[in-house]
């Protein structure tokens, strides 16, 4: 059984004044495993579905992990162990297999070998990790893409099980590609990451430097007042925002709070870039906006990890958002007509 109890499962705060809810599919719980990644950008296209006018489905994020994990551990092993390799992720992982495999209702495909168990993977991760570094010890003469791939094939599959190649959903017989462009219908070259940082040049594309983007996938760096209007907008819009940053601190009992009020400009955000203590640790989905009493700005996340008793839903406040976010996904529709202007670069 689950030793923890999921909170905050109502997106109503008392005491907070709700300016904006996007309507969306219920909260997801990623259990024991580095899979928040998955859970949050899952989320975000099944209310993506929603917005396009489909019927609300809970879909699998558990489906977009075994592929990803393979495809990580064969790029760790292409660099000759030069990157990180455990079970994080990114939201271009969960496009990338969308495109590739299409999707699986939750229902008909858990991730589980026994669907009463809880989602643990430590032991999936431990023998995965040992496996790769023990290629890229041993490597040269004894090693083929196609043994390393199956060996590590057969480790993720004792934990999660391969998903169906076709199933029965509602009476009617799909694949995993038919059911995406049945039930959900968007384009994942639609979406684009977003970011804000002085390292490199505005309104262009560079591969954002952290041990998660092992894909070296391309960020839009906006400056971040520019950043902070995208956000609105989308969600104003009824777009709703996949969001990717940091939680080590300020995060307790519902809230991403900072600990002092802190004016977060430029400089301010560069320098938590640059020290380390902005990092990657954490994805969820925002699908609204609140306000305390006093007017104070809040962002209304859906969240899958229990950390720090937070499970469900979380209120993030506004410069709390503006220092700890590392990216942010949006459709390119979301974003405002006068910053597609200044952007030089196809998105």
């Amino acid at each position: 059984m689950n030793s923890y109890k999921k909170s905050n499962l109502n997106p109503i705060f008392e005491g907070y004044k709700i300016l904006k809810l996007i309507e969306s599919t219920p909260t997801k719980d990623q259990q024991n495993t580095g899979t928040c990644w998955s859970h949050a950008t899952t989320s975000f296209i099944e209310t993506e579905a929603i917005r396009l006018g489909k019927k609300p489905v809970v879909l699998s994020p558990m489906f977009f992990v075994g592929p990803t994990y393979l495809n990580r551990a064969e790029s760790y092993i292409r660099n000759q162990g030069n990157q990180s390799f455990n079970e994080g992720g990114l939201t271009f992982n969960v496009l990338k297999a969308y495109k590739e495999f299409g999707v699986i209702p939750e229902e008909i495909y858990s991730g589980k070998i026994d669907n009463s168990s809880v989602h643990d993977h430590f032991i999936m991760e431990s023998e995965a990790t040992k496996k790769v570094r023990q290629y890229v010890a041993e490597g040269r003469n004894n090693m083929t893409r196609e043994a390393y791939r199956k060996s590590i094939a057969d480790i993720i599959y004792k934990t999660l099980p391969k998903a169906p190649e076709s199933f029965i959903y509602k009476g009617k017989n799909y694949t995993p590609k038919s059911f995406a462009d049945e039930k959900i219908g968007i384009n994942p070259d639609d979406y684009v990451e977003i970011t804000s940082y002085t390292h490199h040049a505005f309104y262009s594309k560079f591969v954002l430097e952290m041990p998660s983007n092992w894909n070296n996938n391309l960020y839009l760096n906006v400056p971040l007042n520019d950043f902070s209007e995208i956000i609105d907008h989308a969600l104003a819009t009824n777009y709703s925002v996949c969001w990717d940053g940091d939680i080590h601190d300020g995060f307790s009992n519902g809230f991403c709070k900072l600990s002092k009020d802190v004016t977060i400009n430029q400089e301010v955000r560069q320098t938590a870039f640059d020290n380390y203590t902005t990092q990657d640790d954490h994805n969820m989905h925002i699908i609204g906006m609140a306000e305390d009493k006093e007017g104070k700005r809040f962002y209304i996340l859906k969240n899958s990890s229990p950390m720090s008793d937070c499970g469900g839903y979380v209120y993030m406040s506004k410069d709390y958002l503006l220092l700890k976010t590392i990216s942010v996904m949006v459709h390119r529709d979301a974003i405002p007509t006068e910053i597609l202007k200044k952007i030089k670069v196809g998105l």
